[in-house]
């Protein structure tokens, strides 16, 4: 029987004894913002990162209407906020406990420069997760329980698998994935929109996997143990094309089984191009510089996925 070793366990709960003492006010983070007033309010918001928090609200919709055929009902609503609420929370843990390794990676982020203070960034979190639950609660049990589930993987994935390679980058998929099946939850079916939500998993694991190259120097700096720098680059940049490739595959079948019309092929043919693209620059190459192309390349892919998935939708309402 597999045992998982102590440290395991010790990291969690150091990581979230931390959380809390820093919810309590207990600890004092480090600063290095010089100025002598921090304007919080814009920090907040590029903590929370309201473009994906946005996207994720889309995805929900998307998968509402698609489930509900064509139809939005106000259930929809909610759920676009419960969805964005929690991307947002998701976003300020994730950005709490990384920022010693943004300070080397990305050290304009609102914590490491010194612009929000660790504890608002953990009690921000906690009331964008309260509220997203609640919301959830009054849409229906199904919503309730996907979005508890979400929010214990959130805390998880930040608490110890973005430090654990592949489990990390699958972990992020799902949560990309789930936000299309929320939305069918919200309207009572999940079976249509499960299609797109393997796609949006697919294609993320794989731009997940190339950031995880392209990030290699202060990864590594840091100790972590990321895909890439656990079986090198050469085999991330291979499973990365084969979650690409996999994505890419399944593409055209809401075309084929007629969930979708030609507005959506239209766009998904460029998209695909994109994907493309992304997988050919990251075979070519794995330098970090490269990675960074091939990320782009993969979110634009999968920006041009969700304009085809939401023109579609409109084309139905």
């Amino acid at each position: 029987m597999y045992r998982a070793p102590l440290h395991f366990f010790t990291f969690r709960l150091r990581g979230l004894e931390e959380y809390l003492s820093d919810f309590r006010g207990e600890r004092s983070p480090k600063v290095i913002y010089k100025g002598e007033s921090v304007p919080r309010l814009p920090a907040m918001l590029e903590l929370v990162r309201p473009l994906n928090c946005l996207l994720a609200g889309l995805a929900v919709l998307i998968g509402a209407v698609v489930a509900g055929g064509g139809e939005l009902p106000y259930a929809a609503g909610m759920a676009f906020a419960a969805a964005a609420l929690a991307i947002g929370a998701g976003n300020a843990v994730n950005d709490y406990f990384d920022r010693d390794i943004d300070a080397v990676n990305r050290p304009y982020r609102p914590i490491p420069s010194g612009r929000l203070s660790a504890r608002t960034a953990v009690i921000l979190a906690s009331c964008l997760f309260g509220a997203s639950v609640v919301l959830a609660a009054f849409i229906n049990l199904s919503c309730l329980a996907l979005a508890a589930l979400n929010s214990a993987v959130l805390l998880t994935y930040s608490l110890e698998l973005k430090r654990r390679g592949l489990a990390g980058n699958l972990a992020i998929g799902y949560l990309v994935g789930s936000t299309f099946l929320f939305g069918g939850l919200a309207v009572g079916e999940i079976s249509v929109v499960g299609i797109l939500a393997i796609m949006a998993a697919l294609s993320t694991v794989g731009r997940e996997l190339i950031k995880g190259i392209e990030d290699m120097k202060g990864d590594q700096k840091l100790g972590l143990k990321t895909f890439p720098l656990r079986y090198g680059t050469g085999k991330a940049a291979a499973l990365a094309i084969v979650f690409i490739g996999a994505a890419v595959a399944i593409s055209p079948l809401p075309y084929v089984l007629e969930i979708f019309g030609w507005a959506y092929l239209a766009l998904v043919v460029p998209s695909i191009v994109a994907f493309i693209a992304a997988a050919a620059i990251i075979m070519r190459s794995q330098k970090p510089e490269a990675a960074g192309r091939a990320s782009l390349a993969c979110k634009i892919a999968m920006g041009l996925g969700l304009l085809a998935f939401l023109a579609s939708v409109l084309a139905e309402l």
